[in-house]
């Protein structure tokens, strides 16, 4: 039987049998032995409290207290993170929620777990996993940073709908319904300003009343035709915003010298201007704005009723990172 010592001075040693799902076991099922501190697990968890702290079961007076089937790495982890002592190796990816069903099993503090996941997250998870694995983990673990950096990715490098996937069997874990549409729908305002942007030369020239108008009407959409940009619509069906935007630095447009001083706009100007506004515009999704607790006004009927009114200061207000009113 394997022992692993989490406490030298701990004098309760609990159990748990490999189940052989494990993500991170190598071999079947085989029991794994843990010695922990009694007074911690009391103290850290109470659905562990009632079985420990009362003489009504047995438990509260063995020395030796099964936990039953679990996973062992999942379980070496979230003793080690209560004991606070040094972690010996970082979870697999999909075991990241099988620890979320621990924590809620044993109804641990999830903000024990907090220091843990931002190290992870800091020094490799974003480098091993796409965005969208990243969402629950960083919603569910409260890393506003990285939620951000995950949502924002997602909405200008997906080229469909965007969704959440779950490489558990735990169906019960994931992201609030409204957070996948917000996602969604920032996408979506990506889309339109940058349509709106590459558009305005079209309707400035509409406009004109010039005999060359027609030609360079033409010959600026033959242009975004040219690069894979136009129709924007159609070419949304194959290509994300960073495709399009990194297609369009390839614009160099310029009217015909014939053609009159109006019509002879900075073209390029104009098309590096929406790729900034458009790169710019959405810094991903707030947890602290999403958090009602926390409304911009300090009440949250307020918060409603002045949302237009609010300064540009206003929407990072008490936030963890500063943006812009789209976030």
């Amino acid at each position: 039987m394997d022992f692993v010592l989490i406490d030298e001075n701990g004098e309760l040693l609990v159990e748990v049998v490999q189940t052989g799902n494990d993500p991170s076991a190598k071999t079947g099922s085989f029991t794994r032995r843990f010695q922990v501190n009694r007074d911690v697990l009391i103290k850290a968890s109470p659905v562990l409290r009632a079985m420990l702290a009362t003489i009504c079961w047995k438990e509260g007076s063995s020395d030796v207290v099964s936990l039953g089937e679990g996973f062992v790495a999942v379980t070496e982890l979230w003793l080690r993170v209560v004991h606070d002592v040094k972690l010996v190796r970082n979870l697999l990816f999909p075991e990241i929620w099988l620890l979320v069903q621990a924590i809620d099993y044993y109804a641990l503090d999830i903000k024990l777990f907090k220091a843990w996941f931002a190290d992870g997250y800091t020094r490799n998870a974003h480098l091993l996993v796409k965005p969208a694995e990243l969402l629950f983990p960083t919603w569910r673990f409260d890393h506003a940073k990285g939620f951000a950096e995950c949502t924002r990715d997602l909405a200008y490098r997906e080229v469909r709908h965007i969704t959440e996937p779950n490489p558990s069997n735990l169906i019960q874990y994931h992201l609030p319904m409204a957070q996948i549409q917000q996602m969604n729908a920032a996408k979506g305002r990506l889309r339109t300003i940058l349509f709106l942007g590459l558009w305005k030369p079209c309707q400035t020239l509409f406009e004109r009343s010039c005999t060359c108008r027609k030609a360079t009407l033409y010959d600026y959409q033959a242009h975004l035709v040219d690069i894979g940009v136009w129709p924007l619509e159609k070419m949304f069906g194959a290509n994300s915003i960073n495709n399009i935007l990194d297609k369009l630095t390839k614009f160099s447009y310029e009217a015909a010298n014939i053609a009159c001083h109006n019509c002879r706009q900075d073209y390029k100007t104009m098309i590096r201007k929406v790729i900034v506004r458009t790169r710019t515009y959405f810094d991903g999704l707030c947890l602290d704005c999403i958090d009602k607790s926390k409304p911009k006004t300090g009440d949250v009927d307020l918060d409603y009723w002045m949302h237009a009114k609010l300064e540009a200061s206003d929407w990072s207000r008490g936030c963890r990172f500063v943006h812009d009113e789209p976030t």
